[in-house]
């Protein structure tokens, strides 16, 4: 079944796929997964949005070769939205796979990039939805991350966590990492965006999250030598950190290579 466009309900939860997308059936759902991922479908619906990029993010630009080597390769995109960088990807030879849990995020995607897609039930995640797109260079899951495996997408060479962590509540930190390093193929890399900042300067606590080096290291110093790549002021870049009572907020990018 191939579709060009497709229009939900705003507050409709499921998976974005540019390639391939895995809808997660609501009647699976614990309550805390529920709540979860309908904080995020609200977001969505009332345009809180800020966080997605209008270009291919300039780190993925400048750092592709240290994540990239293996050419071509699989790369895993988790809680990937809208992003042109799936896109970016496909489009250099790679094979793309993305995991989102917002409908509405991956309708927009397929519309706004004009692409048509195969839809079709996912072995192995109840109530789950693939979509691909024509070529199949582009897969996105749409699911509750934590429910995401190698069973389902098998391993990947490469990962590039867009600013996933730190969208990641503290408390599921441990178990975010676990999913991504089970799929993450031997040998395989994985490029990191987080933010650091004062987190008693925040009006209202939540997303993005302070990702400070202790945790970083906590999660992957184990298995991996972590090298900061670049740190930069965003400050100015969005005014969300402003009006939540931030003075400097700090973008910095990672490479993690397997010890």
């Amino acid at each position: 079944m191939i579709r060009m466009q497709a229009r939900f309900p705003k507050n409709w939860l499921s998976p974005v796929p540019f390639i391939r997308l895995t809808v997660c059936d609501i009647s699976s759902f614990s309550c805390v997964k529920m709540s979860r991922i309908q904080t995020w479908t609200e977001g969505w619906a009332e345009g809180r949005t800020s966080f997605h990029g209008t270009n291919v993010h300039k780190s993925l630009l400048e750092f592709q070769s240290k994540l990239l080597v293996k050419k071509p390769s699989r790369v895993l995109v988790p809680l990937c939205g809208k992003t042109l960088d799936m896109r970016w990807l496909a489009e250099e030879g790679h094979e793309v796979v993305g995991v989102e849990g917002v409908i509405q995020a991956v309708m927009e995607f397929f519309e706004e990039q004009e692409l048509p897609y195969k839809e079709s039930d996912v072995p192995g995640i109840k109530g789950a939805k693939l979509f691909e797109n024509e070529d199949k260079k582009i897969k996105i899951y749409l699911c509750d991350f934590f429910q995401f495996s190698k069973d389902i997408a098998g391993q990947f060479d490469a990962i590039w966590d867009r600013a996933s962590l730190v969208a990641i509540d503290p408390p599921l930190r441990q178990q975010y990492t676990d999913v991504l390093l089970s799929v993450l193929s031997p040998g395989g890399r994985i490029l990191i965006e987080v933010y650091e900042y004062n987190p008693e300067e925040r009006k209202q606590k939540g997303t993005p999250h302070f990702v400070p080096e202790e945790v970083i290291q906590k999660l992957y110093g184990e298995r991996f030598s972590i090298q900061l790549l670049a740190t930069e002021d965003i400050l100015e870049q969005n005014k969300f950190f402003k009006e939540v009572g931030l003075t400097w907020i700090k973008q910095k990018i990672r490479i993690m290579t397997p010890q």
